[in-house]
């Protein structure tokens, strides 16, 4: 029988590659970490680490049971979650990963019912919007996912995962107070900003997407991006300097100093706030209850969320 101890010792060598980073990470001595890696080379009847100069490295058969022992850990521990769940509690990390306004208004004001309600659960909690957070959701490197999606530019269905929208926002166009299209107070057309210097996120978030395929389908240009930051203090620093920017109502922008928000002529453009979970998760015999606790508290902060903000949707438009 193999010990998912030194199964654990095995998979953090080959994730972090010395034995220091190892004991490191758990908490040992170098040669605990050594000393129980030759207990598991006994284990299982072949070599599994070599020496390469003065570091150790994975045989193939090193390599081959490393890989096991990542799916091995996952399934004890959502073993010992069922049981201790079976017994009335909820245990366990989840992590969670999301787009700073979800982490904001949604996640952030679930986290102290969390703890009062399940104290033996952790909540790990990382900040990223860039796509690649799907694939390592399908990988279940993370459990649940927060995304955004736009209405001119909707993400592809994919059959392992379930996407579930908590909030739906409109977005609007914020600029200068001083701007001259701003003082009527009338929604403005995109045409009329086409010389205008914008203000957006990185290259391949949503954020830039949705700007520059919005510039292009309903007002016929391409949009002069002069700022690019993922920081929304950074882009609010620079539409009270002079650009615009497409703002969702959750950023709040029209309470900045300098900042006023219009309606966008053209289009109605929709942002919606959406959980990722794989396919199964919620599954009474498949699922982890530490991560349907997470779920459920996201949804009841979102249904929080959109009563104090009538100008929210909850749930899909």
């Amino acid at each position: 029988m193999l010990d998912l101890g030194r199964l654990r010792i095995l998979r953090e060598l080959k994730q972090l590659g010395t034995v220091g980073a190892v004991a490191d990470i758990l908490g040992y001595s170098p040669s605990a970490v050594s000393q129980q890696l030759a207990q598991l080379q006994k284990d299982v009847g072949v070599p599994l680490v070599e020496k390469v100069g003065r570091r150790l490295r994975l045989t193939t058969a090193g390599e081959v049971l490393a890989e096991h022992a990542e799916s091995l850990l996952v399934q004890a521990q959502r073993a010992e979650e069922a049981t201790v769940a079976a017994g009335g509690r909820v245990a366990g990390t989840v992590k969670v990963v999301g787009f700073q306004t979800a982490l904001l208004h949604v996640l952030a004001p679930a986290l102290p019912a969390l703890r009062t309600d399940y104290p033996d659960l952790c909540v790990d909690v990382l900040d990223e919007e860039f796509s690649r957070v799907l694939q390592a959701l399908v990988l279940q490197d993370i459990d649940v996912v927060m995304t955004d999606e736009y209405s001119h530019l909707p993400r592809p269905n994919r059959p392992e995962l379930t996407a579930e929208v908590l909030i739906t926002e409109h977005m609007r166009l914020a600029m200068p107070e001083m701007h001259p299209l701003a003082a009527s107070g009338e929604p403005v057309r995109l045409a009329d900003l086409a010389d205008a210097a914008w203000a957006t996120g990185h290259v391949g978030t949503n954020h830039s997407d949705l700007l520059e395929r919005t510039c292009v389908d309903v007002a016929g240009f391409r949009p002069d991006i002069r700022h690019r930051s993922n920081d929304i203090l950074v882009i609010f620093a620079m539409i009270a300097q002079g650009a615009v920017a497409f703002a969702p109502d959750l950023a709040l922008a029209e309470r900045e100093p300098g900042i006023v928000v219009r309606e966008i002529a053209e289009a109605d453009v929709l942002r919606r706030m959406v959980m990722w979970t794989r396919t199964g998760t919620e599954s009474p015999s498949n699922g982890r209850p530490a991560v349907r606790a997470v779920m459920q508290a996201l949804r009841q902060s979102a249904d929080a969320l959109a009563k104090a903000r009538p100008s929210l949707i909850r749930g899909p438009a």
